[in-house]
């Protein structure tokens, strides 16, 4: 396994891990990213706790059955793989009010990537994108960057 300082540092929008338990293809460029993750561990998740409780009730209102809700959750409590950040001020970038505090994540956990398919963070304007030490990027434009 990697050390943690070879590992990309990245934080999933809620949107990549419903698309992760929803996607039926396997070859997806999602699917390829939880493999980096969690079978190849090239990845390092960074979660806050705002982050895990969006995940955890969007699991839920999608359907998720519970075992794999809960085999999840394990995954975030007891993996080296993920580490766990407390959110200071939070950015006002995003459109979408909800979404600062994934910014907030992705910053306060110093990540390399804030990985989303949602417009409103994927829109911010280059001049704004440019506060944080981050690149905000889709999944695809994810795997493009970290091939180069």
């Amino acid at each position: 396994m990697p050390r943690r300082k070879e590992r990309i540092a990245v934080v999933f929008d809620t949107n990549i891990l419903i698309a992760f338990y929803l996607s039926r293809n396997l070859k997806s460029a999602v699917q390829t990213i939880f493999a980096l993750w969690r079978i190849h561990r090239k990845l390092q998740l960074i979660v806050s706790q705002e982050t895990v409780a969006e995940y955890l009730e969007i699991l839920e209102r999608v359907n998720i059955p519970q075992k794999r809700i809960d085999t999840f959750l394990e995954r975030i409590e007891k993996r080296l793989t993920v580490t766990k950040v407390s959110l200071g001020k939070i950015p006002t970038e995003s459109r979408d009010v909800d979404d600062n505090f994934v910014l907030a994540t992705a910053l306060v956990g110093k990540a390399d990537f804030l990985i989303t398919n949602d417009k409103d963070l994927l829109d911010i304007s280059e001049s704004d994108k440019k506060k944080f030490k981050f690149r905000i990027v889709s999944p695809i434009e994810f795997l493009k960057a970290i091939c180069e």
